[in-house]
């Protein structure tokens, strides 16, 4: 469909210019024999009728640029209606004294101002259309340009947010491990008697055992929400954000999960 507008736009524009022209040489030579018949030189007779009617085509260009530019037409309109007017008359004028003649040579003047309005009217669509179309593809570009770069800033942040998150975590967790040893080791060896041995390493195992049981619950929650934030870990478990980071960056490191675009997916269990 827009292939068969395109050519009949083409054929359209192609006859109308056609008609444009045998309407201004039929005119041009009407004024040219009655400037020889009102005395001017052959030679220079011509230019009589040039004005005349190429005063209509220039100031109906000059109207279709104003339109174009957002501008006032009134004044161009009045130039072209004038010289219009002036060429329908002389036309008249050169013309037999039979109504019929005169009708007849008022035709070729009427016929170049209606046929290139109309042809100037096919262009200024065309040229409103193209204008149209370039500020969409603009507006398009600027769009995918402007979320392309909000795509790349939202990866880098996240990134950087999930890589301090497992820094934390690390981070705690050695902080708490060089607590708990500090705290044994300043015990006196007098003071250690082998009762006080036992329940530390007691409670060593029961904090490794706990540690165990809940990297378990975390593989068990990612089984059934591999979208599951910090915040959400933490609530599960019950344990800090921090804490739940470092627990990730073990069971990744010890290969037993593995981060996607579709989440955390467990790849074994630390029984299978």
């Amino acid at each position: 469909m827009q292939r068969i507008n395109h050519l009949i736009s083409q054929v359209s524009a192609l006859l109308v210019l056609f008609l444009a022209g045998s309407a201004f040489f039929l005119s041009f030579e009407s004024l040219r024999d009655l400037a020889v018949q009102m005395g001017v030189a052959e030679g220079i007779a011509w230019l009589y009728p040039a004005i005349i009617d190429g005063a209509i085509i220039v100031f109906s260009l000059s109207v279709l640029r104003a339109s174009l530019a957002r501008e006032r037409t009134m004044y161009p309109w009045v130039l072209v209606s004038v010289f219009t007017l002036l060429s329908v008359v002389l036309n008249i004028i050169h013309a037999q004294q039979e109504l019929l003649a005169q009708f007849l040579a008022a035709i070729p003047p009427v016929a170049l101002f209606l046929s290139f309005e109309l042809l100037l009217a096919q262009l200024k669509e065309t040229a409103v259309r193209l204008e149209a179309q370039n500020s969409l593809a603009e507006i398009n570009r600027e769009i995918a340009e402007k979320e392309s770069k909000m795509d790349e800033i939202v990866r880098e942040r996240s990134a950087t947010i999930e890589k301090l998150e497992r820094e934390i975590g690390r981070l705690t967790e050695h902080k708490n491990q060089l607590s708990s040893d500090m705290h044994i080791h300043s015990i006196s060896p007098e003071l250690k008697k082998p009762s006080e041995s036992v329940t530390i390493e007691r409670a060593r195992q029961t904090r490794t055992a706990k540690k165990r049981e809940l990297m378990h619950q975390l593989l068990e929650t990612f089984r059934t929400k591999p979208n599951a934030t910090l915040s959400e870990l933490a609530h599960i478990i019950g344990r800090s954000k921090s804490t739940i980071g470092g627990y990730l960056s073990e069971l990744e490191t010890a290969g037993l999960i593995q981060k996607s675009e579709l989440g955390w997916s467990v790849i074994q269990s630390p029984g299978d």
